[in-house]
């Protein structure tokens, strides 16, 4: 894989002047200086970051970027409840107001989604350059009108960082313990023609699949307070880690709750 940064007008080159140093990667200004070789493309413009392949693919035409203000994904706000989905997960009808560790954060959609339920979140993200999107995102969605927004990011937090590093930080009590730990990850495909949607499997070629979920899991499990919430797709679940406590269905995803050891004998 290669990957290049491109400033596409003198106002992004300004606006991003320290962008390459921060995710690493050499810069240009016209497409026309792109290498044979590039496979990839972190596109500055006036409206944002986006990423996309090079040349662009038929099915990946729309670069993905950070959007919280995105009709699809407002509409998924105006239309989950505490009693629906991530929000039954997490239990926020009995547990009001929790505070979560997005530990996988990704493009931040769930994140905002537990926020916009009144959840304090903490994001992490390993991957410098999808925390540059993600900070782009938040930047933009900060300028925005539209008052469900701006009260769900102002509820949210970001870090670059590991998640298995920050796990272990909070064992040592350099972190706050959080109610609940989420966890997104990118799990290989079931599959080699399972459809993946296009801003994941983009995710997937830049990041990789995570090949150690045990020991993810085992570690968050050590340090959440209340409950860790794994997000995986739908169908059989994985023999590798522990039976959950309880499974929250989807049509597409569904969610493996695990009640902290110290909450379950109290069920």
């Amino acid at each position: 894989m290669s990957l290049f940064l491109c400033w596409q007008d003198p106002e992004s080159r300004t606006r991003y002047a320290n962008l390459a140093t921060t995710v690493g990667l050499v810069a240009v200004v016209h497409t026309s200086d792109l290498p044979l070789a590039c496979t990839h493309v972190l596109w500055a413009s006036a409206s944002g970051l986006a990423l996309g392949t090079w040349p662009p693919e038929p099915q990946q035409a729309t670069a993905t970027r950070v959007d919280f203000m995105d009709p699809t994904l407002l509409y998924r706000l105006k239309t989950s409840g505490k009693h629906q989905g991530v929000g039954k997960a997490l239990g926020l009808a009995k547990y009001p107001g929790l505070s979560v560790l997005d530990a996988t954060a990704g493009l931040g959609r769930d994140g905002l989604l537990m926020a916009h339920l009144g959840c304090q979140v903490t994001l992490l993200e390993r991957s410098p350059l999808i925390h540059a999107l993600l900070v782009d995102g938040l930047a933009r969605a900060a300028e925005c009108e539209d008052p469900t927004i701006l009260t769900a990011i102002a509820r949210m937090q970001l870090h670059n960082q590991e998640a298995r590093e920050w796990l272990a930080g909070i064992g040592r009590g350099e972190y706050p313990q959080p109610d609940v730990i989420y966890l997104d990850p990118m799990f290989p495909p079931r599959s080699k023609s399972a459809k993946v949607k296009k801003d994941i499997a983009l995710l997937q070629d830049l990041l990789g699949t995570e090949e150690d979920f045990p020991s993810l899991l085992a570690a968050a499990r050590e340090v959440a307070r209340l409950r860790v919430v794994v997000k995986r797709p739908a169908g059989k679940p994985d023999p590798a880690v522990p039976a959950p406590s309880f499974t929250v269905a989807g049509k597409t995803a569904g969610f493996d709750v695990y009640i902290s050891n110290s909450l379950s004998s109290m069920r």
